[in-house]
């Protein structure tokens, strides 16, 4: 099987090279780096290193994120994909170290209308022990409409963790579970215009209704001034914990602060700082609690 998936991607990586060299596109990417650290209980940290590469050319891209400990490779995650005019495929493959994850995706559709699947192979066994192999597919299906509100579904079987699809984090995933059959479907609902966005969330699972989640925010132009907030709701409608956003841009520094909070009080502090000149951003996120620092990552990604 791990030959079979190496040769269906060398394939597609040397027709999306032929394509390039046909249409003469100029190559473009991005190369980046950084650190995290996680301070262990009772006097030790954890530092892991992320290298992220990504190539554009042609409509087609590749992009690799490889995170390293002190003990070594950690995970390698592999991805490639191809926009067709109108239709978008992608693949990728994941190891941590041995190979655990093989997914495709595609991706299409017509204005208002966008439609998508996404077909996992994943092993649930322990790392590098002997593979016990799942299968999973979310079925996407979105409108979007000129005035700005929008509708997105995901529905999945064998897989749980839809919210990551759409969180934007590029360190979360799918969670794949054993078996096929329905485990979770995702409702998105909301308007995005110039300044003003919102958004409401509700997950439902083989039990019932699981979470709902409600977003808005404003932003202000030149300074670039963002307010926003953001509450979850679990099974029961009480409140799990909120949110309050607020990010500051002046060229060419960004700041952006997110508080979390419950009933009981303070939660968790997350601060991210971002400077950006000539194709180059410096980066830095923490996180921390009442007990102290969380984690503490700096980075840095250059543009060509």
């Amino acid at each position: 099987m791990k030959k079979t998936l190496v040769l269906v991607l060398v394939a597609l990586g040397a027709s999306l090279l032929g394509l390039t060299q046909e249409e003469g596109c100029t190559l473009s990417g991005r190369l980046g780096m950084e650190f995290e650290f996680v301070p262990t209980p009772p006097a030790t940290i954890e530092v892991n290193t992320t290298i992220t590469l990504g190539l554009m050319f042609a409509g087609a891209s590749v992009e690799s994120r490889t995170v390293l400990s002190l003990d070594g490779l950690e995970e390698e995650h592999f991805k490639m994909g191809v926009d067709l005019g109108g239709v978008a495929l992608t693949t990728g493959m994941r190891f941590d170290p041995c190979f655990s994850k093989y997914w495709f995706e595609v991706r299409g559709g017509c204005c208002p209308f966008d439609l998508g699947a996404l077909f996992l192979v994943e092993n649930l066994a322990a790392t590098c022990e002997p593979e016990d192999f799942t299968v999973g597919l979310v079925l996407d299906m979105g409108l979007a409409f000129d005035s700005g509100f929008f509708v997105h579904s995901l529905t999945g079987f064998g897989v749980e963790d839809l919210y990551h699809l759409i969180d934007e984090d590029p360190a979360t995933e799918l969670t794949a579970v054993a078996g096929w059959w329905f485990e979770e479907e995702l409702l998105q609902m909301g308007f995005a215009g110039e300044c003003l966005r919102t958004e409401s969330i509700v997950v439902f699972d083989e039990l019932g209704f699981a979470w709902s989640q409600f977003y808005a925010s404003y932003t202000w132009l030149e300074p670039v001034v963002e307010l926003g907030a953001r509450v979850r709701l679990n099974s029961v409608f009480a409140l799990e914990w909120a949110e309050l956003i607020l990010g500051v841009t002046i060229d060419p520094v960004g700041l952006r602060s997110i508080t979390r909070f419950d009933w009981g009080g303070f939660l968790s502090q997350e601060i991210d700082v971002s400077i950006s000149f000539s194709g180059i951003r410096l980066y830095s996120h923490t996180l921390f609690d009442f007990t102290g620092l969380i984690s503490e990552t700096i980075g840095f990604e250059l543009g060509f």
